[in-house]
């Protein structure tokens, strides 16, 4: 099939194109933002919470921050474009209140990763060589946990939301309550486990280490620990 017949037959419903269009950017975006949100919080507590913070570690949660932040953007151009197709095409859909549900997640996860952005990846660059709780407050680290534990929730509220007819034309208060009560939920669940995480040390290093430190092995030699146990 030519590109010209392709266009043609898309062009023969243009509001159907749109349409698919629109949802095709906002899968996307959730794919992005979801996919994205949830490897960055295993990666997290698999290999940055049990360890010193490396300045691999925070370039690799940088990097995903940046792919979630564009997840989130394109959330929002689509879900925009959602409510101007509905209000010309299809007004009725507006009365459904699961899209006005979705946009009080979405606007939670806008003002978090604001929060992210600011403050939890700057902490996180200034740990680079230090567990990353030394030296918090418990009310830092509460922060911490608590940052991760909206992003990971509430990226799957959206899909969930989305995936099931049954959520539609139900009142937005029942459906904004059931996402708080699970986001709390998560919130506590993330604190415990981080508790049950065994701390790594934070005692100054030796001489011997920092030296290391100071002369770094070859790139090939790092995060090999036979070749840095023969070296040393």
């Amino acid at each position: 099939m030519s590109p010209q017949i392709l266009f043609d037959r898309m062009m023969l419903d243009p509001v159907a194109t749109l349409k698919s269009s629109l949802i095709i950017g906002h899968l996307i975006g959730l794919v992005f933002g979801l996919g994205t949100a949830t490897l960055l919080d295993i990666f997290i507590f698999k290999f940055v919470l049990p360890r010193r913070v490396s300045k691999d570690h925070y370039e690799v949660i940088h990097l995903f921050s940046k792919i979630v932040a564009s997840g989130l953007l394109l959330l929002w151009v689509t879900g925009l474009g959602f409510l101007a197709f509905y209000s010309y095409f299809d007004p009725d859909k507006l009365s459904n209140q699961k899209v006005w549900a979705k946009l009080v997640v979405v606007g939670v996860l806008t003002l978090n990763g604001l929060f992210i952005h600011r403050a939890v990846l700057p902490l996180i660059h200034d740990h680079i060589g230090r567990p990353l709780f030394d030296g918090l407050s418990p009310g830092q680290r509460f922060l911490l946990l608590t940052s991760g534990a909206v992003s990971g929730t509430s990226w799957y509220v959206p899909f969930v939301l989305g995936a099931f007819p049954q959520f539609n034309f139900l009142p937005a208060l029942p459906l904004v309550l059931s996402y708080v009560f699970v986001l709390a939920a998560t919130i506590v669940t993330t604190q415990i486990f981080a508790l049950a995480v065994p701390p790594s040390e934070s005692t100054p290093l030796s001489s011997h280490a920092e030296g290391a430190a100071r002369n770094p092995l070859p790139p090939l030699a790092r995060g090999n620990p036979a070749v840095a146990t023969s070296r040393a």
